[in-house]
């Protein structure tokens, strides 16, 4: 398990809260991007979706999020359903619901 930066794309309004989007690079089959309110403008994270951008291989073909509390845990896996092994030139968005 590896901590990555997530750079903050951008922040629009979204029905009360904010979308915001995080790109960041995937390095292991688990990782976590701790956002900030400094940062990236979030207090409350409410909904996370991951997707993979770039690196997608038979070694890296999917992304999961999960979060608690401002800390966003990915999940990489392969073709097989394993752990990802490869993340050689893989990148992430990631859309945040988000105040």
């Amino acid at each position: 398990m590896g901590a990555i930066t997530g750079t903050l794309g951008y922040s629009t309004p979204l029905a009360g809260k904010r979308l915001v989007t995080i790109t960041c690079s995937p390095a292991s089959a688990s990782d976590t991007v701790t956002l900030t309110l400094a940062s990236h403008g979030v207090r409350t994270i409410y909904a996370v979706i991951s997707v993979l951008t770039a690196g997608q291989d038979a070694n890296l073909q999917t992304i999961y999020a999960t979060f608690s509390g401002l800390v966003i845990t990915l999940a990489t896996l392969n073709a097989a359903g394993a752990a990802a092994t490869d993340w050689t030139d893989a990148a992430a968005l990631l859309l945040c619901i988000a105040d």
